[in-house]
């Protein structure tokens, strides 16, 4: 076998270990944001209503048009499928990225994607990151190239399609736009000058440009056509919110998940001492990783507690570390071993993760259905305490085909009674309802970057 088969061979399994990460962690009932922006794409009707009737934050249009298409109550594995599909074939763009620096940098980076917690969740749940990162990864390839003068052409009608896919998945490919862009500037700046900078950068990214906001036109027509855009909430910006958001992202990323801040002293060491190790694209890792949080951080950015916000945080970081890694290793002495045991630290930690997301399924809400199915096989009426659990519940009783009646504030009989708390709350060990005492039967508790904690209760009389 050539030493080329043998890397084909390499980026095969490396594809299909991730493929199977994705498709085990994309198993179990569909969680709060999944469920409603399915309920949201049925209510639509048509593709055209995706883009006209929803107006909302948690649209995320290409996954709403898939949702449409699969259907409501489809298996959770097919209404994720764009995502697992996508997020797949982010492994092998990753690979593409690093092979241009060396086919051993791509296996490292490619494995990295494939295992890493925050990339297998982001690939298997059915909301628009995986293909924003997909969208992103393909550009930062075309930039890359182009930058080094491989590309025979100019690829900025490639890239102005990138993003403008990548922004009908998921709007927060617009901070993926600014480091890109600027690391197409500072490299050109560097190498031309800044007049011919300035001038090849608009020419490379002013079709991206007008393709973002073809975007947010068509948003504002939707807006305008139903009754303004709306969110689901806005958080105002707090230091410690902003250091746990970017702190969990990173961690998950790696695959070390303690909620600790010790990201802020590892992370921008990595990447200031990383030309001296041979790391290339030094002025993405610089704009992506160092100045994307700290601008958020200085305009005092809403919503900054949620981790996904930070994802152009982790596609760096792991572009970074496959490079880094792999220089280590090729190093030879003690920098060898030091990468070695990094590198299967990285992937032993996000393999055992990978798998709890398998097993636990973001809190499986089906478990609930399930439960109440063999309690009441011919159908039930179920009380929940707050609107949250209305989209699981109904997602997850089209799904089981199971007759389930929904009520919210109202007196009225009812078998079971269901309580659902985001991370970081807790239901109440019993309940009781205008008269009735419930007792819990049934619970699930969400680990990872997504999910909700559930506890299903019986009436007890």
């Amino acid at each position: 076998m050539t030493a080329d088969r043998r890397w084909w061979w390499l980026l095969a399994a490396i594809l299909l270990l991730g493929f199977a990460l994705r498709l085990a962690g994309a198993q179990g009932g569909l969680w709060l944001d999944e469920a409603w922006s399915a309920v949201q794409a049925r209510d639509a009707g048509t593709p055209i209503g995706v883009f006209l009737n929803i107006n909302h934050d948690n649209n995320h249009h290409l996954n709403s048009l898939w949702m449409q298409l699969v259907g409501f109550g489809a298996p959770s594995p097919l209404v994720r499928g764009l995502s697992i599909a996508t997020g797949t074939a982010s492994i092998w763009v990753a690979w593409l990225i690093g092979a241009r620096r060396g086919l051993g940098v791509a296996a490292v980076t490619a494995a990295l994607f494939a295992v890493s917690p925050a990339m297998v969740t982001m690939g298997s749940e059915a909301r628009g990151y995986a293909p924003m990162m997909l969208a992103l990864l393909v550009a930062i390839l075309l930039v890359d190239r182009r930058l080094d003068g491989a590309a025979e052409r100019s690829p900025a009608t490639a890239l102005a399609l990138c993003f403008f896919l990548g922004a009908l998945a998921q709007l927060t490919i617009l901070f993926g736009f600014f480091a890109v862009a600027g690391w197409a500037f500072f490299t050109l700046w560097k190498r031309e000058g800044l007049r011919s900078a300035l001038v090849e950068t608009l020419k490379l990214f002013a079709p991206s440009i007008v393709a973002i906001g073809l975007v947010f036109a068509i948003l504002a027509a939707g807006a305008m056509h139903g009754n303004g855009f709306h969110f689901g909430n806005y958080d105002p910006f707090t230091w410690v919110q902003f250091v746990r958001g970017v702190s969990v992202l990173v961690q998950y990323t790696l695959g070390f998940p303690i909620v600790t801040v010790w990201w802020i002293a590892l992370v921008p060491a990595l990447v200031i001492l990383a030309p001296g190790m041979g790391v290339t694209r030094i002025a993405f890792h610089r704009l992506a990783i160092l100045a994307f949080p700290l601008v958020l951080a200085l305009l005092h950015s809403g919503n900054v507690a949620h981790p996904r916000y930070y994802l152009l945080v982790g596609v760096a970081l792991l572009i970074l570390l496959g490079e880094l890694l792999w220089h280590g290793l090729a190093a030879g002495g003690w920098r060898r071993w030091a990468a070695g045991g990094a590198l299967a630290a990285i992937v032993a930690a996000s393999l055992f993760h990978d798998m709890d997301l398998a097993t636990n399924r973001r809190g499986d809400t089906s478990a609930a259905i399930r439960a109440m199915q063999a309690r009441a096989p011919h159908g039930a009426r179920v009380l929940i305490d707050r609107d949250t659990a209305l989209a699981a519940l109904e997602v997850g009783s089209a799904q089981a085909h199971y007759r389930l009646e929904i009520r919210k504030d109202a007196c009225v009989p009812a078998q079971f009674l269901l309580a659902d708390r985001f991370q970081g709350e807790e239901p109440p060990p019993t309940a009781d309802r205008c008269g009735q005492h419930y007792r819990p039967i049934e619970s699930m508790r969400a680990h990872g970057l997504s999910g909700t904690h559930w506890t299903l209760y019986e009436h007890a009389p």
